[in-house]
């Protein structure tokens, strides 16, 4: 049975947008707060995220970049379940004084055991993201 997904994460981040932007968009730097990947800030690119099988997990998840605008809107499409039809993630940056505000959200439908996976692993891999971005200064 699938269970929707409707997770949102907001993060008040204490780097440029310039920096969180390269966080995200930067193999590099990808590979420091999630996985190693073969990434390209471009619509249309694809790629896989592969790690250790876990229960609601295959140990691979195809990616697609569905929408990219750069420094502040990312979407992918999400395919970590053959269970379920691909979820939608959205990255979005919003600049304040002093801060960037990071949110994160994914939707769709999955197992409940990808449920759980996703929702434990989106709030870590927030927080590394934000610890990245905040021990580094790019421009």
């Amino acid at each position: 049975m699938l269970k929707p997904i409707a997770i949102r994460i907001e993060r008040d981040i204490k780097a440029s947008p310039a920096t969180v932007w390269a966080c995200l968009t930067r193999p590099d730097l990808i590979a420091q707060w999630f996985f190693a990947v073969d990434f390209q800030p471009r619509a249309g690119h694809r790629f896989c995220i592969r790690g250790d099988e876990a229960l609601g997990w295959r140990g691979w998840t195809d990616v697609e970049v569905i929408e990219i605008q750069a420094p502040r809107r990312m979407v992918w499409s999400f395919d970590c379940t053959e269970q379920a039809p691909p979820g939608r993630v959205v990255f979005t940056l919003e600049e304040r004084a002093g801060f960037v505000r990071f949110v994160l959200t994914h939707e769709g439908r999955v197992p409940m055991a990808t449920r759980r996976l996703l929702d434990t692993g989106w709030a870590d891999y927030a927080a590394r993201l934000s610890r990245l971005a905040e021990s580094n200064r790019l421009s």
